[in-house]
């Protein structure tokens, strides 16, 4: 009788152990009628790497059937995918935390999954290039945008910079706008195509045309905006042919299918690269309560050229842009990975985690050029179960980098009713609304959003077209969220914000400087405690306390306490008084460079601690001694004042992105 001695069985263990993970490979090189199982065709032509990545995932899905637990990857090879329908990871493609399955870009290659398509049959014609687009003529595709070679260009619009002021405002459902004369042709009654966006606080109205009055000069729209049309820095019209002048734009007329660009100089028609995008979204993982997405891993792949088709009537939401949808979108997706990847070139969010998305993963990826928000977190509703929930979410080490191109209330970073996430050395910089916005409630009613980590990301040069909000952006009652180690700098608006009902939240070891404004209180807000940061050189005013009238009497009770807050010029808060002084500030550190007197809404310090008996009792005015505040070095000397009212020093240079 034959058997194995104890040390060929030992060897036989090794090897089964030690056996290689099943690996398929796709390239435009390969067929999908071929194994996959080759990086490469093989010299007889007969067999290599499938064509299409879906073929890949539905061999990940077979293997899964089939009982394999072991790691299961596709490599993607070199090249841009042109899809036609979004690929989707369904349960039947789910790992293990032993064998995850794992869709990457192979090593070294550089990977593009495209929502778009080029345009074929430019031609050159009076400077311009021109194509007709069939199905765009024929009814049956439209795009607002556009990237040619890699860059957004943009439409043609009126008036070309800044905005138009509007003469008046009819209904109450905020869906009619005077104009004044010149500013809107009689024409345009029948263009479905042309839109008109009003740009108000913290979101605009992008809405479209249904019916035109000369006489009363009269828009009225398919929709209205979310705010009286009354609150508004102005408008102007996109996607007019009449004013396609500028080296640049594009135009593309919907009845005849007619696209016409205007080349900037050095470009050059027989090398250039023009997509339009077809596809809202590239990728979904689907899942459901019953059957979640687990343990997948996507990883080095670069995600593009997707839109948001705009609805008939329009776009006026409160602010975020939370309808626009996202290049790569996931429901019920648990404990898996993004990693390395980019989206860019996209006019939708980067990536949405939506409903019951829990223990997932983003680590350095890029979000750039997108036309709403970053990454968004949970939805605006309060779900009932559990399960649902979108929560424990970890982004970190990821660049943010100008967003917004078309939605422009779009954050960097939103969460909404959603607990214990942690968003981490990250760098957010550009066009964003926030880059940090978590919590979505106003006022104090239930809520999901508790526990959040917004730390160690560097913050800096936000810009937006909406008015001036919070870089760091609260909202509703979040108990045990911290705001920490977080660098803000150079930013539109005001450094942190803690907006209506914020509850619960502490903000601590914070460096705020050179911002529009460096602390925002909303009056109703209450529970917060802000501590131990630096607030340095924020515009005309570091701390403001304003909003919301206070839903109850005892609303407003903050502390501020042990923070350095110094200025050159302008005051401390905005307001010239308050109706209550419910806020508790003790051994804060004051003082303006400029030389003038330190006032507390107009009262001198002395003054100022009567009017409370929690307002800065053993605050000083003094240098706090930083050693160069020219150079933006706020370490503190040791002779500082800070530190004898228990300041305690903070390092930054580990803040942002890990390299």
């Amino acid at each position: 009788m034959a058997y194995l001695t104890p040390c060929l069985l030992i060897i036989l263990c090794a090897v089964v152990q030690a056996a290689p993970s099943q690996t398929f490979y796709v390239s435009p090189a390969g067929r999908d009628t071929w194994t996959g199982r080759l990086a490469q065709p093989n010299a007889s032509g007969k067999d290599g790497p499938f064509a299409t990545i879906q073929r890949g995932l539905d061999a990940v899905a077979a293997a899964r059937r089939a009982g394999r637990t072991d790691p299961i990857t596709v490599f993607v090879r070199q090249g841009t995918y042109y899809l036609t329908a979004p690929l989707r990871l369904l349960s039947e493609h789910s790992g293990s935390v032993a064998g995850p399955t794992v869709l990457a870009a192979y090593p070294g290659d550089r990977v593009v999954l495209s929502g778009g398509t080029k345009l074929s049959g430019l031609r050159a014609s009076g400077g311009a290039w021109e194509t007709i687009v069939p199905e765009v003529r024929d009814g049956k595709r439209y795009f607002r945008h556009l990237w040619v070679n890699d860059k957004r260009r943009a439409r043609p619009r009126l008036p070309e910079t800044g905005t138009y002021a509007l003469a008046g405002y009819g209904s109450p459902e905020n869906a009619t706008l005077v104009y004044a004369p010149g500013h809107v042709r009689a024409d345009w009654r029948n263009r479905d195509d042309i839109e008109v966006i009003v740009l108000q606080f913290w979101t605009e109205a992008r809405l479209r045309i249904a019916r035109l009055d000369e006489t009363e000069r009269l828009i009225t729209f398919t929709g209205g905006s979310w705010r009286p049309l009354y609150w508004n820095m102005g408008y102007y019209v996109e996607n007019v042919a009449e004013a396609l002048e500028k080296p640049g734009q594009w135009y593309l007329d919907r009845p005849t299918g007619q696209f016409r660009y205007l080349p900037l100089p050095g470009e050059d028609l027989g090398s250039a690269e023009v997509i339009a995008p077809v596809l809202e979204q590239v990728l979904r993982l689907e899942g459901t309560a019953e059957r979640p997405v687990r343990h997948v891993e996507v990883r080095g792949l670069r995600f593009a050229h997707c839109a948001w088709n705009l609805p008939p009537e329009g776009l006026g939401y409160p602010q975020a842009e939370l309808p626009v949808g996202a290049a790569v979108s996931a429901s019920y997706a648990r404990d898996c990975l993004f990693a390395d990847c980019e989206v860019s070139h996209a006019d939708t969010w980067g990536l949405e985690l939506g409903r019951g998305c829990q223990g997932n993963r983003v680590l350095r990826c890029t979000f750039q050029d997108l036309g709403a928000g970053g990454v968004k977190v949970g939805e605006p509703e309060v779900c009932a179960d559990d399960a649902d929930e979108a929560c424990r979410t970890t982004i970190s080490d990821c660049l943010f980098r100008d967003g917004a191109q078309s939605y422009f209330g779009g954050p960097a970073v939103w969460i909404g009713q959603s607990g214990e996430n942690t968003v981490s050395h990250n760098e957010m910089v550009g066009s964003w609304q926030w880059a940090v916005s978590a919590g979505w409630n106003w006022g104090y009613a239930r809520s999901r959003a508790h526990d959040n980590r917004i730390e160690y990301n560097h913050a800096h040069s936000i810009r937006t077209l909406l008015g001036s909000h919070s870089t760091i952006y609260t909202l509703g009652i979040q108990p045990g969220t911290i705001i920490r180690r977080n660098v803000v700098h150079d930013c539109a608006g005001y450094g942190i914000g803690l907006d209506q009902a914020t509850t619960g939240v502490r903000v601590e070891d914070n460096l705020v400087y050179r911002n529009a404004a460096g602390l925002h209180f909303n009056w109703d807000c209450l529970g917060n405690v802000v501590t131990n940061n630096i607030f340095a050189l924020n515009g005309p005013a570091q701390w403001t306390r304003y909003g919301d009238a206070p839903q109850y009497d005892d609303t407003n009770c903050n502390v501020l306490q042990r923070n350095i807050v110094c200025w050159d010029g302008g005051r401390l808060w905005v307001e010239p008084k308050w109706p209550n002084y419910r806020m508790v500030l003790n051994y804060n550190v004051y003082y303006d460079y400029s030389g003038a007197p330190v006032t507390f809404l107009g009262f001198p310090l002395g003054e100022w601690r009567k009017q409370g008996m929690w307002l800065d009792q053993e605050s000083v005015i003094a240098d706090p001694r930083f050693v160069s505040v020219a150079a933006n070095d706020f370490r503190l000397h040791p002779d500082s004042p800070a530190l004898k009212l228990g300041f305690v020093p903070f390092e930054v240079g580990e803040v942002g992105v890990r390299r």
